[in-house]
C-alpha cells in the first residue's frame, strides 16, 4: 500500500523546498533567541531558556509542517502532478498512504531537529526530554495527516492551512474549554452547548495533554505527570490512567491518524479526475 519511490520523491521535494530550509533555519535561530533571552533573566536562566525555547519551537514546527503539506498538495493538484502519478501503475490508496508516510517521516525529522536544539538550550531532564520529544513527534504527525485531509477536501492552500491550524488551536484549548463546560450552567442553552462540547472533544486530539514544558525541567514524575483540569474530559483521563503517558501518546496518534486517513481515503476514492 506504500510506494517507496513515491515516498522518496516527496521527501526529495521537501528537502529542495525553500519553505523547509527556511523552517530549519528558523528553528536554529529560535533556539539562539531563547538562549539570549534566558541569559537576560536574573535567576533560573537555563530553565527559562528551556521553557521559552521549547514552547516556541513546538509551535514553529507545527506551522512549518502544516504550511509545507498544504501548499505541496495543492501545488501538486494545480500542476497536474496528481493526475500524472495516478496515470502510472499506482492505485489511489497507494498514492494517499505514500504521501501520508512521507509527511509523517518529515514531521518526525522536524521533531528530532527541535529536540536537538532544545537539548542544547540547557540541561533538560533526560526522561522528560524523551517524553516531550516523543509527544512532539506524535503531534507533528497528527497535524501532517490533518493537513493532508484538508488539502484534499478544500481547493485552496491557504484555506486548508487555516483550517488545520484552527483545529490545532482547538486541540490545544480543548482541555480548558471542557473545564469551563463542566461548570454548572446558568441557562438551558449553556447546558446544550456543554453537551455539544463533550461530543466535539471525542473527535479532537487532546494535544493539551502532550508536550508539557514542565517535563523538561522537573521530569515527568517530578512535575506530577500530566497537568490537566480535573473536569476536562473523563475519557482522556481514563486512557491516561490505564495506558500511562507513553501509551496515551501512542493511542492518540494511532487513533486520530487512522481516523483522518480513513476520511481522506473516502473523499479521494470518490473524486473524479
Amino acid at each position: 500500500m506504500i510506494s517507496r519511490p513515491l515516498v522518496k520523491f516527496v521527501l526529495t521535494a521537501a528537502m529542495r523546498d525553500k519553505l523547509m530550509i527556511t523552517l530549519l533555519t528558523m528553528i536554529v535561530c529560535g533556539g539562539a533567541l531563547a538562549l539570549f533571552l534566558g541569559s537576560a533573566s536574573i535567576t533560573e536562566k537555563e530553565s527559562f531558556a528551556l521553557v521559552f525555547g521549547a514552547a516556541g519551537l513546538r509551535f514553529l514546527s507545527v506551522i512549518g509542517v502544516v504550511l509545507f503539506c498544504c501548499f505541496y498538495m495543492r501545488r501538486s493538484f494545480e500542476t497536474k502532478e496528481v493526475e500524472f502519478l495516478l496515470s502510472r501503475p499506482i492505485s489511489r490508496l497507494t498514492f494517499l498512504f505514500s504521501h501520508a508516510a512521507a509527511f509523517m517521516i518529515l514531521s518526525l525529522l522536524i521533531a528530532v531537529t527541535v529536540v536537538a536544539v532544545v537539548f542544547f538550550l540547557g540541561r533538560p531532564n533526560p526522561g522528560g526530554l524523551a517524553a516531550w520529544g516523543f509527544s512532539i513527534g506524535v503531534e507533528n504527525m497528527i497535524m501532517a495527516v490533518t493537513s493532508l485531509f484538508f488539502s484534499m477536501v478544500l481547493s485552496s492552500a491557504s484555506g486548508s492551512a487555516l483550517a488545520t491550524l484552527g483545529l490545532y488551536v482547538l486541540s490545544r484549548l480543548i482541555g480548558t474549554l471542557l473545564g469551563i463546560a463542566a461548570l454548572p450552567p446558568d441557562k438551558v442553552v449553556y447546558s446544550v452547548l456543554n453537551n455539544i462540547m463533550d461530543v466535539v472533544s471525542i473527535v479532537v486530539p487532546r494535544l493539551d495533554m502532550l508536550g508539557q514544558t514542565s517535563w523538561l525541567v522537573y521530569g515527568v514524575a517530578g512535575s506530577g505527570g500530566v497537568g490537566y483540569l480535573e473536569r476536562a474530559g473523563a475519557y482522556a483521563h481514563a486512557m491516561m490512567a490505564h495506558l500511562g503517558i507513553e501509551g496515551f501518546m501512542f493511542a492518540q496518534g494511532a487513533l486520530f491518524i487512522a481516523l483522518l486517513l480513513a476520511a481522506t481515503a473516502f473523499d479521494f476514492l470518490r473524486r473524479q479526475f
